[in-house]
């Protein structure tokens, strides 16, 4: 089935957003929205089909407001012929041709061409249907008319009733009207519902004060002045996407500028600039185009209510013109409430290329990057900055792969590496509940069994280690004299995916916030010894099962590595103000994080089997692939932070360390 989209084509409320061709056999939503019946139909079913949960409700394709069926014991095949027919899809000159709805209904193979409009069962039937209405006595009472005069005739179709009487008790009108809960409703529903409020009134004498405080071309004038809004967003994003494809298109030309002085390192550049512009420009064209459907789909329900309210201001009963005040203000708050939130500032979109004011300096042999695409724009005075992938230098490179043995049978997977001062090696093993003890030349010297399985590892002290498991305990062990001995435990607030150190007295810890894994609130803390909380600071990332952070304590900042997205994020110790976010396509999953002496951050990439240097403001120097083992989990920097072990979980390749060194 086509997705649910609105086409610039559409904005004579003539077509239907799903399909996309002229409306046939049209069906109203409460929002307003109208939609092919069986477009509708196919779109419900859909739905319906893809949950495993009891199906009672559905979204709107276009602005997501919920829909419950009048009559949810009618199976999911017959609830879009259950939703109203959409009167005012009729008032434009253009003839929109639909189904007999009686033909329709009965499942005939021939859906012949509705000609004629029963005003008192409100349905467009064919000549043949309409000749077996007016020959059964049931039906033969009842005034037809031909769809032209219905169509041409605006006092014929505000007779048009649907939408107008009780939505829970057929056959029952609207009477009374409730103040404290601002509803209409019938008889029953007054008894059933509202008979305990103080502020029922009966429409026949409280219309003449409703009306006057709804003021119904009041809310005409805010809804033309939403449209006038929505009107100058979509213009402003037409004009932005026009000025930034030009721009990348002359990118290419200065970049063509600088060659003349940068031969060696522009052949390079040139094809980065065209690869992240114009990445850059179809994700801001898609994001663009996107709320430029958003605004056509929120402008087209705009004009529907207004087209609606007009009429029915003009030719309506009194019941009737309250009844439509009402639903068009509560729609009216709701159109606000969204043009706000999304369409409140438009800005224009720059793009430029920065160089590095000390041009000799990046040229040099030390250089790490060279220069940057920035693509800026300014909302709510946010300046979104991208960086692209900079000259590479392969400065990070292996040195050996270390066959460690296991004194276990199962394969180890290794969460924790932790290198002493005297070059003995301490492992984690998730799989087997275990820590190891080797000595600098790789030799089992002590193991110890713990009582659950470990999730991460670090050094506290010389001779001390904390081990975190997957709940809320950690545990500290004592290294001395080749053995490994318990040094007490400790409990914090919420589940911890890992541990670092700060001190010898503080450490820090981090996780999802609350009992769920998944969640997009995550959280680190700072705690002493005894498990008592000294700092706690929380933030919002994707959702996701794995979660990976690092303390950088020379700068205060935390980097949370979470693979939902793809993105490794910066915040501050203290503050958790958030200070960048690397996203790079050739970054997947990313897992394992640490940062070297110099405060570089290094990430690893599960499913792209890479690692990501970047420089300490979060801008990449170097992708590592050469060397890298397939499926790596985890990076672990050594006592003096100038060389790294990489682990992986890949086979019998999980018992080997691979060790790489700077050039």
């Amino acid at each position: 089935m086509a997705k649910a989209i609105v086409d610039s084509s559409s904005t004579h409320g003539h077509r239907c957003p799903i399909c996309l061709n002229k409306f046939t056999s049209p069906r109203q939503l409460p929002c307003l929205h109208s939609f092919c019946e069986h477009c509708i139909q196919d779109y419900i079913t859909e739905k319906g089909s893809s949950t495993d949960t009891i199906f009672e409700e559905f979204m709107c394709p276009v602005c997501k407001i919920v829909t419950k069926p009048a009559n949810k014991g009618k199976p999911l095949s017959e609830w879009a012929s259950l939703l109203p027919n959409s009167p005012f899809l009729f008032m434009g000159k253009s003839k929109v041709e639909r189904s007999c709805e009686v033909c329709w209904s009965s499942s005939h193979s021939s859906r012949n061409v509705a000609n004629k409009f029963c005003v008192v069962c409100e349905e467009f039937i064919c000549d043949k249907c309409a000749v077996c209405h007016q020959n059964m006595r049931m039906t033969k009472s009842h005034e037809i008319i031909t769809t032209e005069t219905y169509t041409n005739n605006p006092e014929n179709r505000i007779k048009f009733k649907e939408g107008f009487g009780c939505p829970e008790h057929d056959n029952e009108e609207i009477k009374f009207y409730c103040r404290s809960h601002e509803t209409a409703c019938c008889g029953t529903c007054s008894f059933l519902h509202h008979k305990s409020c103080p502020n029922v009134l009966e429409l026949k004498q409280g219309l003449p004060g409703l009306m006057k405080a709804m003021n119904p071309q009041k809310i005409i004038e805010q809804l033309r002045k939403l449209k006038n809004h929505l009107k100058v967003v979509f213009d402003m994003n037409e004009k932005n996407i026009g000025v930034l494809g030009s721009r990348v298109e002359s990118l290419c030309v200065e970049i063509g500028d600088i060659r003349k002085k940068l031969n060696a390192l522009l052949d390079d550049i040139e094809k980065m600039v065209k690869l992240e512009g114009n990445r850059i420009y179809k994700e801001w064209l898609i994001r663009k185009q996107q709320q430029n459907n958003q605004c056509q789909s929120l402008l087209y329900a705009i004009k529907n209510s207004q087209a609606l309210l007009e009429t029915v201001v003009q030719y309506g009963t009194e019941t009737k013109k309250f009844m439509v005040t009402n639903k068009t203000l509560k729609h009216l708050y709701l159109y606000s409430d969204q043009i706000r939130e999304r369409f409140e500032k438009v800005d224009n979109v720059s793009i430029r290329i920065e160089l590095d004011s000390n041009m000799q300096a990046m040229l040099s042999k030390d250089a790490i990057y060279f220069a940057k695409l920035v693509c800026q724009e300014k909302a709510d005075d946010v300046y979104c900055t991208r960086l692209i992938v900079p000259l590479q230098k392969q400065c990070v490179i292996l040195s050996r792969v270390i066959d460690v043995h296991s004194p276990f049978d199962k394969l180890p997977v290794y969460v924790g590496i932790v290198q002493l001062p005297d070059g003995h090696i301490i492992l984690a093993d998730w799989c087997n509940k275990s820590i190891c003890l080797y000595n600098s030349s790789y030799n089992l010297v002590a193991s110890h069994i713990l009582l659950e399985n470990p999730c991460s590892m670090c050094l506290i002290e010389d001779d001390e280690v904390a081990v975190t498991f997957s709940g809320q305990t950690f545990q500290f062990l004592s290294i001395k004299d080749g053995s490994i001995k318990n040094a007490g435990m400790a409990t914090t607030k919420y589940k911890h995916c890992g541990v670092d150190a700060v001190t010898s007295k503080e450490i820090f810890v981090y996780g999802h916030c609350g009992d769920t894994w998944g969640s997009n609130k995550y959280y680190w803390s700072l705690i002493t010894r005894n498990g008592d909380v000294t700092l706690h600071r929380e933030c919002y990332c994707k959702p996701t099962q794995w979660v990976c952070a690092v303390l950088d304590m020379s700068k205060s900042r935390v980097f949370i590595s979470v693979s939902g997205d793809n993105a490794v994020y910066c915040f501050g110790l203290r503050d958790g103000k958030q200070y960048f976010v690397y996203i790079s396509r050739d970054l997947k999953v990313p897992r394992g994080i640490s940062v070297d002496r110099e405060d570089n951050v290094y990430i690893v990439g599960y499913h792209s089997n890479n690692i990501h240097k970047l420089s300490p403001d979060g801008v990449a120097v170097q992708v590592i692939t050469s060397g890298v083992p397939e499926k790596p989990r985890g990076i672990y920097f050594n006592h003096n932070r100038d060389n790294f072990f990489v682990t992986t979980i890949k086979g019998l390749m999980s018992r080997k360390l691979h060790h790489f060194v700077h050039k």
